[in-house]
């Protein structure tokens, strides 16, 4: 599955805003300056790629585990918005209380969830599978 470069999604996105020149929401230079230096940080982390096949492991494996969490609703909803890139300040903010209040779900969450991975019994089979059907295959990462 190809996935374009973060400086052409955002350039992209830049295309479909009009542009005010009396008002303008941001400076091109420096705007095209942090996205260099997103996208120098993004190539720098090495985060791994994942298999096709692999995928359906890793969404089982949260799955089961955040059924093990016993996770509150309020819990997940907070967890899954913080994996998703949102801040405390606006998941507080969507749900009517203060980044800390936040922020102290998430990690009440977040504990519930380390303690389930730790008894999980198939911790890192995904993994697993993902190293042995790579084997002997080209470096397509």
């Amino acid at each position: 599955m190809y996935k374009p470069p973060l400086s052409q999604l955002a350039d992209d996105i830049l295309r479909t805003v009009p542009r005010d020149a009396e008002a303008p929401h941001y400076m091109e230079d420096s705007f095209r300056r942090k996205l260099e230096e997103a996208g120098r940080r993004e190539s720098q982390m090495g985060l791994p790629r994942v298999r096709l096949g692999s995928i359906y492991l890793y969404r089982q494996e949260w799955a089961d585990i955040t059924e093990r969490a016993c996770l509150t609703r309020r819990q997940l909803q907070v967890v899954t918005l913080r994996l998703e890139g949102h801040t405390f300040e606006q998941i507080g903010e969507k749900y009517g209380t203060s980044k800390q209040g936040a922020s102290r779900v998430f990690f009440q969450g977040a504990k519930k969830l380390a303690k389930a991975w730790l008894e999980y019994p198939y911790r890192g089979l995904p993994a697993a599978y993902e190293e042995e059907t790579s084997r002997g295959l080209p470096n397509t990462r």
